[in-house]
């Protein structure tokens, strides 16, 4: 029987309907998005709503703190929906079926958070609605550019991309008129001693200098390294 879903530790998250299925990537971004005096909180492209569910778990003490989700694909906004509803959460969680190219909101936000689709010039495949979940029209710079149209001016917007295209994005910021400045950096590699190939970076209005760092997930013996595991044990069954 194919696995239609994933248990975390306070919630499930079902994916038969997502061509992107739960991954390292959104649980990272959840775990690690910086939720220090945020009330309002967006997701772009939300896909199985995992992210605004982490993020509604993490503003769990804070009954105040609201989360809108932005859906493209029906299947999977219906599937967001659902694992929305079926959370302890659902009625702080407001998921909605919208391009991010085309939403309209009268409100702004604190925190706007997005683990977009990677490809922006992939090649087709034979899943339409894969293709949909991986390949945009829109760049990155253009979702960026978007959120900070809803962001309050203390507010902060946080990616995660693959490592070019986060440094494809630093650059195309620095080149623009958006008035953001990439604020944290984070590497992530997925074993000691290989390359990074992912990065959470942070945008905000404000100037200041920008925080690096690195988190590793496997140790060299395949174990989850001590940093990833403080990160995700209040998800992680297993941990």
């Amino acid at each position: 029987m194919a696995n239609t879903g994933f248990q975390f530790k306070q919630f499930f998250i079902a994916h038969d309907k997502c061509a992107m299925k739960v991954n390292t990537d959104g649980i990272l971004l959840g775990a690690i998005a910086d939720i220090s005096d945020t009330r309002q909180i967006l997701d772009l492209g939300t896909g199985t709503g995992l992210i605004a569910i982490m993020l509604a778990q993490r503003t769990a003490c804070d009954p105040n703190t609201t989360i809108t989700a932005l859906e493209l694909d029906p299947d999977a906004f219906q599937q967001a929906v659902e694992n929305a509803q079926n959370s302890a959460w659902a009625d702080r969680l407001n998921i909605i079926n919208a391009d991010v190219m085309q939403a309209d909101f009268r409100q702004q936000f604190d925190l706007i958070v997005s683990n977009p689709p990677y490809f922006e010039h992939s090649l087709a495949s034979r899943n339409q609605q894969r293709d949909l979940a991986r390949a945009v029209i829109d760049s990155h710079f253009s979702w960026l550019q978007q959120a900070t149209k809803w962001l309050r001016p203390q507010g902060k917007v946080c990616f995660i991309l693959p490592l070019e295209s986060a440094d494809k994005l630093i650059m195309q910021v620095a080149q623009s008129s958006l008035n953001l400045t990439c604020s944290e950096y984070i590497a992530i590699r997925t074993k000691e001693g290989k390359a990074p190939k992912r990065a959470i970076v942070t945008f905000t209005f404000s100037a200041q200098s920008r925080k690096e760092r690195e988190i590793v997930i496997y140790q060299q013996d395949n174990q989850y390294t001590a940093e990833f595991v403080a990160l995700t044990k209040a998800f992680y069954l297993n941990m």
